[in-house]
């Protein structure tokens, strides 16, 4: 008897000591529930707006200084003028700011202010000789940071500028407003999309209308210092793709414009490229005819040196012509010794603080050259 309850017993302690592994072990293997990958506001934006990527053929792309490439666009003049703020307004202030001016010359638009979220972009028109009061673009709000790189279309209406913050998808994002008709105020901004937005900088769009071209400026997949002018062809409406019209690995790829050459298939790229051609020997011929535009007074602007009443006034404005190529090349310079400078190479602090002075020197020159041609010619 005793060692049948014995033989129970152990039976019983091997049932008790298995069914405990096997909870133990059952709770060893529970694994705990993945959490939520929390996406960036970058991250989202990419994601809802990668399904509207717009079907644009991307013609051709040139790599220039990034200082310089506002004079490297060949647009039309019908569709206005872009210049830098040094150069336009003949100051050394807000070297990066950029001034779009339209056709007709009597209407600016230009982005002023320091390289925080201060900057922003103002419109002023011309009144005789004197541009008016400047008004900011209030309608563009603060949370717009360091707006800058303004252009208008020839419509008078649409207004494309770059800007950062919340509403960008890295870095500089390009954006697009419309004007009121009956108020002259600007609707609220929208993100113009992807490809022409990137995570990379993406500073400038402009379009010429007449040559049916367009500039994109984006310093994606550039080295520092460098960006990217992509000649594209313009659509009269956004066109977007159709369901399974490309796998989700080409969409993505267009997208970021990892190539051109995928876009050439969505247009006629031999007529672009010639219509760039065409553009660019008409620019040629210009800049051989056209003189320049020199006001005079309220009702008299100089455009050729033969209008030059005096041997006086005439010989001046050849000598501020130089003095402008001066103060161009001493601004470039310039702005050369503070990027060095900012990476570290102080030692350029002397040179900085020369160019300085020379650039101010060459400033008064300037005015003062300006205002003696005008007062021998309005005697």
């Amino acid at each position: 008897m005793k060692k049948r309850y014995l033989i129970f017993t152990l039976i019983l302690a091997c049932l008790c000591t298995t069914g405990y592994a096997q909870r133990k072990k059952a709770r060893a293997t529970v694994k705990p529930k993945p959490q939520p990958v929390q996406l960036s506001a970058a991250d989202l934006l990419y994601r809802n707006m990668l399904g509207a990527t717009a079907k644009v053929m991307f013609v051709d792309s040139v790599v220039v200084e990034k200082s310089r490439f506002l004079s490297s666009i060949p647009l039309n003049p019908e569709a206005g003028t872009l210049m830098s703020y040094p150069a336009f307004f003949k100051e050394h202030k807000y070297l990066d700011g950029s001034v779009y001016e339209n056709e007709f010359k009597n209407t600016i638009y230009y982005s002023e202010g320091d390289s925080t979220r201060r900057s922003a972009i103002y419109t002023s028109d011309r009144i005789g000789t004197e541009w008016s009061d400047p008004q900011r673009l209030s309608e563009i709000g603060d949370e717009f940071e360091q707006q800058n790189y303004p252009f208008l279309m020839a419509d008078g209406i649409t207004l494309f500028f770059a800007a950062k913050g919340a509403n960008s998808l890295g870095g500089y994002d390009l954006f697009m407003t419309r004007k009121d008709g009956e108020t002259g105020k600007f609707f609220q901004p929208e993100n113009y999309g992807m490809p022409f937005n990137s995570t990379a900088n993406d500073y400038l769009l402009a379009i010429d209308e007449m040559d049916n071209l367009g500039w994109l400026v984006s310093d994606r997949f550039q080295p520092e210092g460098k960006v990217c002018i992509y000649t594209f062809v313009p659509t009269a409406q956004r066109l977007s793709f159709k369901e399974g019209e490309v796998s989700q690995q080409q969409l993505e790829s267009l997208a970021k414009l990892s190539s051109i050459a995928q876009t050439w298939s969505f247009g006629n790229r031999e007529q672009a490229l010639k219509s760039i051609e065409s553009l660019k020997a008409r620019g040629a011929k210009t800049a051989k005819t056209t003189a320049f535009r020199f006001p005079i007074n309220d009702a008299k602007v100089y455009t050729s040196l033969s209008d030059f009443k005096t041997k006086q006034g005439k010989e001046l404005y050849m000598e501020l012509t130089e003095l402008y190529k001066k103060q161009a090349k001493a601004v470039q310079t310039l702005e050369e010794k503070r990027a060095i400078y900012h990476k570290g190479r102080y030692n350029e602090a002397e040179a900085i603080k020369a160019l300085e002075k020379n650039v101010e020197q060459l400033d008064a020159k300037i005015h003062s050259t300006e205002k003696a041609i005008r007062n021998y010619e309005n005697k």
